[in-house]
């Protein structure tokens, strides 16, 4: 059974965008936005219309990837915490595109930092569940466990490459009221979760984009990690293609904050 149309307007035609995401689903998940459809075609056929139309929009620019894209939804749906279904649905339609397992957990492992462990806890629940319907298996290794003493040496450097002297100005702004908050954005932040080999650092950075833009109120982090994304080699275009890959699942607003952020940086550059 292929994707339903909706009813056409007058003329007859269908918008470039709906047709688009009709044939980018068919391509990768027709049987899911099937389903969707088919859940909302007795209320809220419109929905599935803005759904299919909102995918053409978004997923045919080529600046980011499926996959890259992906992780940002994974992430952005990590951060907001309350979407367990549509979670699913997207590290299902993110192993379609190319995710693997692997990468799947290191998303909700980045997350931790920036949503907290509930929300990962819940993300990594939410995966074996996946994992357990498809018969996958997942090997994880603690690979910083015979290292630990090297945490701080490590999260350093890692805090240099990655932030430089915005997450220095971060650290040393903590010292006198929360030494220990410091410590931990250090030893735990990149010295444990940014020194896992599971993503590389562009990609850490996209899940972090989408992680934070979902959080909203986090326009200085924002500010810090739009510069780190830069400074680990993505572009401008891909740093504002990463926030706005998020409007559908966190809404106008907390997109709106994330880019008045971006513009900031690059009309200070």
């Amino acid at each position: 059974m292929g994707i339903r149309k909706p009813t056409t307007g007058g003329n007859g035609t269908m918008n470039s965008s709906y047709e688009i995401g009709k044939k980018r689903f068919q391509e990768t998940d027709e049987a899911g936005i099937q389903g969707v459809i088919n859940g909302l075609s007795d209320v809220s056929p419109h929905i599935s219309r803005y759904i299919i139309e909102i995918f053409g929009q978004l997923f045919s620019n080529p600046v980011l990837s499926y996959h890259q894209r992906e992780m940002i939804v994974i992430s952005a749906l990590i951060s907001l915490g309350d979407t367990p279904s549509q979670l699913k649905w997207h590290m299902n339609f993110g192993l379609k595109v190319g995710l693997t397992p692997n990468e799947i957990i290191e998303i909700a492992t980045h997350c931790i930092p920036f949503c907290g462990f509930p929300r990962a806890l819940n993300a990594v629940g939410v995966a074996k569940q996946l994992f357990a319907e498809q018969n996958i298996e997942v090997n994880i290794e603690d690979e910083l466990l015979q290292i630990i003493e090297e945490r701080r040496k490590r999260g350093l450097a890692k805090l240099q490459e990655i932030d430089g002297k915005h997450g220095e100005a971060v650290a040393d702004s903590l010292a006198d009221i929360a030494p220990l908050l410091a410590e931990q954005i250090i030893d735990f932040t990149f010295g444990e979760i940014y020194s896992r080999s599971g993503l590389n650092p562009k990609q850490r950075q996209l899940v972090t984009l989408g992680a934070l833009t979902a959080q909203g109120g986090c326009e200085p982090q924002l500010h810090v990690h739009i510069n780190a994304a830069l400074r680990v080699g993505l572009t401008k275009e891909e740093a504002v293609e990463a926030i706005l890959q998020c409007s559908p699942y966190t809404g106008f607003p907390k997109v709106l904050n994330a880019i008045k952020v971006a513009k900031e940086i690059f009309f200070s550059h």
